[in-house]
């Protein structure tokens, strides 16, 4: 289950079929600070006691959650919200993701950049999550190995989210990092499909 976290960029449900996107500034349990609307946006801000809904998406999944304004602080305005219930997962987005550890090198487009090795966090036909030996940045560009089975597939991927703090493993600083596929060959991603699928199957079995 994701949880709404600081520096998130949300999209706030002011109507009916009418989304504007901020940004959670900090959480204290239950309630989030959301940066102020975009100024043609801004007579669009929500009134203190609206229930409203956020929404965010994390990974492959559109998540949301209601709550109720509770402040629009001035002179720069931060509407507080606290939270209610639980958040829900509203749409699977993109293709079927599993939590596989699967060996992975990964490394910068020049040619003399240094190859780093890890294994995966979960894997899909469009992307994966992985911890990063070094701090990296949304929208840089990694060519990446995958190792599945006896298949070798390289692929160049994008980042698009980086822990904000990093996390130990074995006693090494890692920060936990997502990339979405930008550039592979179409046997390869149905590969991957195959792999995902079959892993899948086999996770739901042991389940039941």
């Amino acid at each position: 289950m994701s949880l709404l976290e600081s520096h998130q960029s949300v999209y706030l449900v002011v109507r009916p079929g009418k989304l504007v996107s901020t940004r959670v500034i900090r959480r204290v349990r239950q309630e989030v600070y959301l940066d102020a609307l975009k100024d043609h946006d801004m007579e669009l801000t929500p009134l203190p006691g609206t229930t409203i809904t956020i929404r965010w998406p994390f990974d492959d999944l559109l998540y949301e959650q209601q709550g109720v304004i509770t402040e629009v602080l001035d002179p720069i305005p931060i509407i507080v919200v606290k939270l209610q219930g639980q958040s829900k997962v509203i749409e699977q987005r993109g293709s079927l993701r599993v939590k596989v550890q699967v060996p992975l090198e990964y490394g910068l487009i020049r040619p003399d950049s240094e190859i780093l090795m890890t294994t995966t966090f979960d894997l899909s036909a469009t992307g994966l999550r992985f911890p990063s030996a070094v701090e990296l940045w949304r929208g840089l560009h990694l060519k990446m190995r995958l190792r599945l089975g006896t298949h070798e597939i390289i692929l160049l991927s994008q980042v698009t989210r980086v822990a904000s703090k990093p996390r130990e493993i074995r006693g090494k600083k890692t920060w936990e990092s997502a990339v979405t596929f930008i550039q592979m060959k179409p046997q390869d991603r149905h590969l991957i499909e195959r792999f995902v699928r079959g892993q899948h199957h086999r996770q739901q079995t042991r389940r039941d």
